[in-house]
């Protein structure tokens, strides 16, 4: 005989879902967005500086 899976009823083990907030980004004002944040630190060690591209040949004469 076949016991249907919805015949028995789900058993307790006690688990409770912890509730969470809900992830949720707060918005700048147009204001800020324009011009900055006037408390914003650069903690930057170095400026940036693009690699310059090179050949396939030049790098493989460079390691002679």
């Amino acid at each position: 005989m076949c016991i249907p899976h919805g015949a028995m009823g789900s058993k307790s083990n006690g688990f409770v879902k912890e509730v969470k907030p809900p992830k949720h980004i707060q918005k700048v004002s147009k204001e800020q967005f324009e011009k900055g944040d006037p408390d914003f630190v650069d903690e930057r060690t170095s400026a940036y500086k693009p690699k310059k591209k090179k050949s396939f040949f030049h790098s493989l004469l460079e390691d002679l």
